[in-house]
């Protein structure tokens, strides 16, 4: 099932304000630049020609290139935990600063260097922007790329798409194909493995995580998103040594997506022991006579997400993994503490 990148506004920003979400999330400043500005290649780089495949084709890369377009999320996290500079990258839509950033692109984002292009909220990539970059690649590793897209591009320099589906690209193979495509993939695959490091010592650090089902949510008033396994943010919540809830397996194994819609009187299916989720404000998803059937709900075991570069942020990158895990497994911790003590108690604790 090919998924627009509008289907990721879709389910990204339905339940706050505004449809917003595309291909990255911030706030509506943009900054620009011209199509003279300089990126960066890697001194490092090895191994070209690099030859790259990917669930829309093959990229054909014959030199370290110099000027790289990202569209999607992530492609441009990976860019800069390498060093390396894009000269284009989507403007965020959603959960950024005032100045239109991410708080973990601090000390790597260069407004000299790098501009915005436009995030295609109506789900199409901004093909005549990126021309106007005059790229030598364009990575969208983790991206809801059309075939369509995809042949335009390949027409305006070597394009590297995601590997299997629009939207189910993990964190680590997000970093490795990127590194594969600028000639740095052994740099890549030591940030993946310092990063995996990490995630393990974080889960070691808080063993009540270990083997607590979880449900990644975002609630409307009339019915719930339901995040499924091969989700970036689902499987991050494995590498902490959460599983998924039963019912959310169910789903996973019916619906050909990263995420499926769940009609209120069917909530209850989501059987977890933690709900980690956004949208709604916490006091309003909680109290809903029927979203506090959920138990996890009912157990108060509820990690909830207010703030929106957080949100962002679970789609995860290799850049954004410390600066989001300083601030998601506290919430998850607290949440699995609360799913223990209702569970010693045999009764559900007020939900928070």
């Amino acid at each position: 099932m090919a998924l627009h990148a509008s289907r990721r506004t879709l389910l990204l920003a339905a339940p706050l304000a505004a449809l917003a979400t595309a291909t990255a999330c911030g706030s509506d400043e943009t900054t620009t630049g011209t199509p003279g500005a300089g990126g960066s290649a890697p001194a490092e780089a090895t191994g070209f020609p690099v030859t790259v495949e990917h669930a829309l084709g093959t990229a054909e890369i014959p030199s370290a290139p110099q000027r790289i377009v990202c569209v999607g999320w992530g492609s441009q996290d990976v860019l800069w935990a390498l060093g390396l500079q894009p000269v284009a990258v989507p403007e965020v839509t959603y959960g950024g600063l005032e100045d239109g950033t991410y708080p973990w692109w601090e000390g790597h984002f260069d407004p000299q260097t790098t501009t915005f292009i436009a995030s295609p909220d109506s789900g199409e990539l901004p093909i005549e922007e990126i021309a106007a970059q005059q790229p030598d690649l364009v990575l969208g590793v983790y991206s809801g790329m059309t075939q369509a897209e995809y042949d335009a591009l390949s027409q305006i320099a070597p394009t590297v798409a995601y590997p299997s589906a629009p939207w189910q690209t993990s964190w680590q193979d997000q970093a490795l194909l990127v590194g594969r495509a600028v000639g740095r993939e052994e740099d890549a695959r030591t940030l993946v493995e310092d990063t995996e490091a990490d995630l393990a010592a974080r889960g070691e650090e808080n063993p009540e995580l270990a083997g607590k089902t979880v449900a990644y949510v975002s609630p409307t008033t009339e019915f719930l998103y339901v995040y499924l396994p091969g989700d970036s943010r689902v499987d991050l919540l494995h590498d902490l040594g959460l599983e998924d809830a039963p019912g959310v397996t169910t789903l996973g194994e019916q619906v050909d997506a990263f995420y499926t819609e769940v009609s209120k009187e069917n909530v209850r299916d989501i059987d977890s022991d933690i709900v980690i989720g956004y949208g709604l404000p916490e006091a309003e998803f909680t109290a809903d006579p029927v979203y506090s059937t959920m138990p996890a709900v009912a157990s108060g075991a509820v990690a909830w997400l207010e703030d929106e570069s957080l949100v962002s942020a679970t789609s995860a990158t290799v850049l954004n993994l410390p600066w989001q895990l300083d601030r998601l497994v506290p919430l998850l911790a607290d949440a699995a503490a609360a799913a223990d003590a209702a569970g010693s108690t045999g009764t559900a604790a007020p939900a928070s």
